[in-house]
């Protein structure tokens, strides 16, 4: 059989098997019509019905045979991938509500309200102290006095010049009275030897003197005037020299500027001591404040008014709470080194805590960020695999489903929820590494002891800078 007859039965069993009936036509059509696909030899087996019928069967029955094929393996493919997924073991825990803070930690050291230091104004010896270590003052009580020879030693002198000065002014006094006195008996004797000179009895010679003495006890009595206003405002300068000399006196009597406690008391009398040498301390023992040194990294973070609990250094210290009551706009270095430069800071207690010793060293814990009664979860249970964070939820058929979140304040241990999940919601928090979870995959969670929670409670974000 040749390829052309080949070609004539394949199109004559596929309309068989596609349900049509196949009138062949006569042998002389087929010649007719294409005389070189058939050869005129070849065409005997046309004339013959039971041939054709067979071969018609034969591409029935592998055309059935290739779709029964097909249909086994689309049978089992939808078997297999139906098969229920392996169970994954998973460490769940319920979505709770908790406190979420960032905070940070520095040293500080503890302050009296209104704290102060009072030092010497200039070299002085301590000529008597009036107070004691833990004695509470009130404000104007003098605390200490002290004495300044030199200065001492100045009032006297000043003293004397201002008595020897006031003689003087009085002196002036008396001789411009003297002088007006004169100048009145000067006068007197010129009216009467003008009444003389009319009457002829006295020279023109005689009258002039008499003139000229009258004119010079006039000017004895105007210099007489500007020596005694010499030596009254030599009096008042002296006045003034003298008051001056006094307060600095006073300046070296200490007294309390406000109600407060002795806190330290560095000098006892008879002792000698240089300008801006250390006397005494005190400070109001109804306020307490925690004078902070922080990095500069720190300070950019806090602000006034954040929340700080303060702790003596050690182990289960009693907490103190209080807030940021200043912040320095300006970092200071040591020396010249800008890498060490440091910002004050000062916190301010709620109550005195009738615990802390001043100058002592606390922890100050400041809280940036905090969310009362927040929804959390565990870092743990949030994956970022995809462009939405989410987290797989255990649903009551104990098979995974994901489900976005929005998330809010991030520790490094608990991420607040915005929405997506409700309270008691039963959230995967641990997988093994080597497990990739599926949306209906079948849990199973192990009953272990110590399971960590959704909820993390407070959460410190260690940072450097604190000891």
């Amino acid at each position: 059989m040749t390829d052309e007859t080949l070609l004539f039965t394949s199109a004559v069993a596929m309309n068989v098997d596609q349900g049509k009936s196949v009138d062949s036509p006569p042998p002389e059509d087929l010649q007719a019509t294409s005389p070189s696909l058939i050869p005129p030899e070849d065409t005997d087996f046309l004339d013959e019905p039971a041939q054709r019928q067979r071969i018609g069967l034969r591409w029935m029955l592998g055309s059935g045979l290739v779709i029964l094929v097909g249909v086994a393996g689309w049978v089992g493919y939808q078997a297999v991938s139906r098969q229920p997924a392996p169970s994954v073991e998973v460490v769940t825990a319920p979505v709770t509500r908790d406190d979420l803070e960032v905070t940070i930690t520095e040293a500080g050291s503890v302050e009296l309200g209104g704290q102060q230091t009072f030092k010497a104004p200039s070299d002085v010896t301590v000529q008597a102290v009036l107070v004691e270590e833990r004695q509470r003052v009130s404000q104007g009580q003098v605390l200490l006095e002290l004495r300044d020879r030199t200065l001492q030693q100045t009032l006297d002198d000043q003293l004397v010049q201002n008595r020897i000065n006031q003689l003087t002014w009085q002196r002036n006094q008396e001789i411009l009275a003297e002088r007006r006195s004169r100048l009145a008996d000067a006068e007197a004797r010129l009216q009467d030897s003008a009444e003389l000179l009319d009457q002829g009895y006295i020279s023109e010679d005689d009258f002039r003197r008499d003139k000229q003495a009258a004119e010079d006890a006039q000017s004895e009595v105007r210099n007489a005037e500007v020596e005694l206003t010499k030596a009254e405002l030599q009096v008042q300068q002296d006045q003034v020299k003298t008051e001056n000399i006094r307060l600095q006196l006073e300046d070296n009597q200490i007294a309390a500027p406000i109600d407060a406690i002795v806190l330290n008391v560095d000098v006892k009398p008879g002792d000698g001591v240089q300008r801006e040498g250390r006397l005494l301390s005190i400070g109001d023992p109804n306020q307490e404040t925690i004078r902070l040194q922080m990095t500069t990294l720190n300070a950019s973070q806090v602000a006034v008014n954040m929340p700080v609990r303060v702790s003596i250094i050690g182990p289960d210290p009693d907490i103190f709470e209080g807030r940021i009551l200043r912040v320095s706009p300006q970092a200071v270095s040591e020396g010249d080194n800008a890498e060490q430069s440091s910002v004050e800071a000062e916190a301010r207690l709620a109550e005195p805590s009738g615990a802390l010793i001043p100058g002592s060293a606390v922890s100050v814990e400041i809280v940036l960020e905090q969310r009362q009664n927040a929804l959390v979860v565990p870092v743990t249970a949030l994956q970022r695999d995809a462009a939405t964070p989410y987290v797989w939820v255990k649903t009551a058929d104990n098979t995974a489903q994901q489900q976005e979140v929005e998330i809010g304040l991030e520790t490094l241990e608990s991420v607040e929820i915005l929405s997506g999940l409700q309270a008691g919601d039963e959230i995967v928090v641990f997988l093994p590494p080597d497990v990739v979870l599926t949306p209906g995959q079948p849990l199973t969670v192990p009953q272990l002891e110590g399971a960590p929670e959704a909820g993390g409670g407070p959460v410190e974000i260690p940072v450097e800078g604190a000891e």
